[in-house]
């Protein structure tokens, strides 16, 4: 009898050794996922801040790329503008007023950089400091429909187009000629037009 209550008493003792071990097991597993936690949180606190920092920053950048390709862009127009308030000519047609982004009364944005105008046709020329291929096609499709849209007192006249920049590629002045519309661009300290396939829309 003495003999089983001695076994009996190292099974409890066992017994709460392994409770015990099993509940430091627990804490211990508990307070590791506490710090766990409390890392992820301060993680998490971090990359929204560095998330908010490299927003800030690159809204900068925007604002300053924005701010240089809008100058770069205005100084395009500028040029253009000035050269054929000099000569007012496209394609052997004279002209007898330019307006410069003329704009239309409308909540749809419609401007155009160089408006020419004279009894019979009017000339729209848009202006880019780099000209791409598909602007020849916003040339020749949407500023023409916005044009007749926003201007039916026009509606009887010949409306010419052109495109004026300094730079292009050959893909851009290839489609401008297979659309009729002219290519005005800078070439050294000169300006050159070349109207010779221009096409009344």
């Amino acid at each position: 009898m003495e003999e089983w209550r001695e076994r009996l008493d190292r099974i409890e003792a066992l017994m709460a050794e392994n409770v015990k071990g099993i509940v430091q097991s627990r804490e211990e597993h508990d307070r590791r996922m506490a710090q766990h936690e409390k890392e992820m949180s301060e993680l998490r606190e971090q990359q929204k801040k560095n998330d908010e920092y490299l927003t800030k920053k690159l809204d900068r950048l925007n604002e300053t790329v924005n701010g240089v390709s809008n100058n770069i862009g205005n100084h395009a127009e500028q040029y253009f503008q000035d050269v054929f308030s000099r000569k007012k000519e496209l394609g052997g047609e004279k002209y007898d007023k330019l307006i410069r982004n003329l704009k239309a009364e409308s909540k749809e944005s419609c401007e155009f950089d160089i408006f020419l105008v004279n009894g019979r046709s009017v000339a729209i020329i848009e202006v880019k400091n780099r000209i791409h291929p598909n602007f020849v096609e916003t040339v020749a499709n949407d500023k023409v429909s916005q044009f007749r849209k926003y201007f039916p007192e026009y509606k009887d006249y010949k409306l010419y187009l052109g495109i004026a920049g300094f730079s292009f590629d050959d893909s851009v002045i290839k489609e401008a000629k297979k659309r009729g519309i002219g290519i005005i661009r800078q070439v050294g300290d000169a300006v050159e037009i070349d109207d010779k396939n221009l096409k009344a829309y």
